[in-house]
């Protein structure tokens, strides 16, 4: 059977064969290896409350046929002659989709992912290319399509020898993935164009949850803040000594004390109390027990506990005084110091870049700060400076990750008071100081371990001098 069209130069019949082989000895396997290495990154890098956000993860291989019709568009495109260019002309022969609860969930995503080696790398299972984000949240698709999308190296072998498949990942909440169920999207797209009708309807349904996306997101942030609050230690007298020899209560500090052993690394007592509420229910924050609050049971439950605070979050230490380092597969580069592994073990967030990235990072930071000129410190002033800095990168060609400029911004801009620009030196001092005081109070970095500290100063740049 002949390929459609005039324009075509691959046969179906010599495609189909092509693509149940290429499937049997690469795409299957590589789908398998991708969704468990996706499972662990997420179980290695976020904590068990953040986990349970994660409310789906799917996984599939692009059938025969509609691998066929994206071939024929780029057949009459002109952009492939041959089957074994296919793999790298449709990216998303394998697909992986994870869809969470909030837009927030999306950047903890994105966090997760930037543990993964970088792409060329030997390790077997998921590597992340930062280069080939398609943030369609920030910058929807006309059709009011929204999602994060990354393309990811997925490691095999094949035939014994070592081998690589592409992955495209989409990262969806539970609104937006309703919304491409709701539309049919995939059934009624033809090459990007939808009927009239139903274009229009799709964008009014889009914005609608849109702004349903933003008053959950709202919402979660409220309850967040009601979470912080649940453990904070109330201005009351001291409480009296609890009896936890017996009843719920005692049930309650075993399973506290039974976590607290088994911590390889600090943990937020907002996530411990949330644990503790999960299993015992929502009422024991009433009054803990008659401790009044869930940080002096926890300290009546375990009396040898140590406690930090680290900004506006506390943490439980474990057993061990010093944290420990990230496993090896969660290492980016051979440049990234112990200590900024191990604080990326506790804050899943923190960004591992190569030295020459914080570099570029700080830079254009800075120079969008200096044309926005003084800033308040608040939630509007860093997504304004944060994008306007990865639009300048943007236009560079050498593209920035907004969510590294955003936490570097959200470290900066938490001090009281207005901001006045800072130079790219400055930044990197400042930052690298609030790095190095968070390490410290995790007791990741001895206050003295002069080392380490001259580690993590000269990966973040903060030894150089302004320009």
């Amino acid at each position: 059977m002949a390929a459609e069209g005039p324009e075509a130069s691959i046969e179906y019949a010599d495609f189909g064969a092509w693509y149940d082989e290429h499937r049997s000895r690469v795409l299957d396997p590589a789908l398998s290896v991708a969704m468990a290495s996706m499972h662990a990154t997420l179980d290695d890098a976020l904590s068990d409350r953040d986990r349970t956000r994660i409310r789906r993860l799917s996984g599939r291989v692009k059938s025969k046929r509609r691998a066929w019709r994206k071939l024929k568009r780029l057949l009459r495109e002109r952009t492939i002659t041959t089957v074994d260019d296919v793999p790298t002309a449709i990216g998303d022969l394998i697909g992986l989709r994870i869809t969470c609860t909030n837009l927030r969930d999306i950047e903890m995503v994105q966090a997760a992912l930037d543990g993964l080696p970088l792409p060329g790398s030997r390790v077997r299972g998921l590597r992340f290319d930062p280069a080939s984000e398609r943030d369609y949240v920030l910058e929807p698709k006309e059709s009011g399509y929204r999602a994060w999308h990354v393309d990811l190296e997925v490691g095999i072998e094949v035939d014994g020898n070592a081998a690589a498949a592409t992955a495209e990942l989409q990262v969806r909440t539970l609104l937006q993935d309703s919304w491409g169920e709701l539309t049919h999207e995939d059934t009624y797209s033809k090459d990007g164009e939808l009927p009239p009708l139903v274009e229009v309807l799709s964008k009014r349904m889009a914005d609608l949850f849109a702004t349903l996306d933003d008053i959950a997101e709202d919402l979660r942030s409220e309850l967040d803040r009601l979470d912080q609050a649940a453990v904070a230690d109330p201005d009351l007298p001291d409480t009296p000594t609890l009896d936890l020899q017996s009843g719920q209560s005692a049930d309650a500090a075993s399973v506290l004390v039974t976590r607290w052993s088994e911590l390889d690394r600090p943990v937020e007592l907002a996530s411990l109390a949330w644990e503790l509420q999960t299993e015992f229910g929502a009422e024991i924050s009433d009054g803990w027990f008659g401790a009044a609050s869930f940080k002096r049971f926890l300290l009546q439950s375990i009396p040898e506990a140590e406690i930090s605070s680290t900004g506006r979050r506390a943490y439980l230490h474990p057993a061990q005084t010093q944290a420990t380092a990230a496993p090896e597969t969660s290492i980016v580069t051979n440049d990234v110091p112990g200590g900024a592994r191990a604080l990326r073990h506790v804050d899943a967030r923190f960004p591992l870049l190569e030295a020459q990235r914080w570099e570029t990072l700080f830079l254009q930071l800075s120079e969008a700060w200096r044309r926005m000129g003084k800033l308040e410190p608040n939630a509007r002033s860093v997504n304004r400076l944060t994008r306007s800095a990865r639009d300048r990168s943007r236009s560079a060609g050498d593209t920035v990750s907004r969510r590294h400029l955003d936490y570097v911004a959200k470290s900066l801009l938490t001090n009281e008071g207005d901001l006045h620009p800072l130079d790219a030196a400055a930044i990197a001092r400042n930052f690298t100081d609030l790095t190095l005081q968070r390490m410290a109070d995790l007791r990741i970095i001895g206050e003295r371990d002069h080392k380490q500290r001259a580690q993590i100063k000269r990966w973040l740049g903060a030894d150089r001098e302004s320009a």
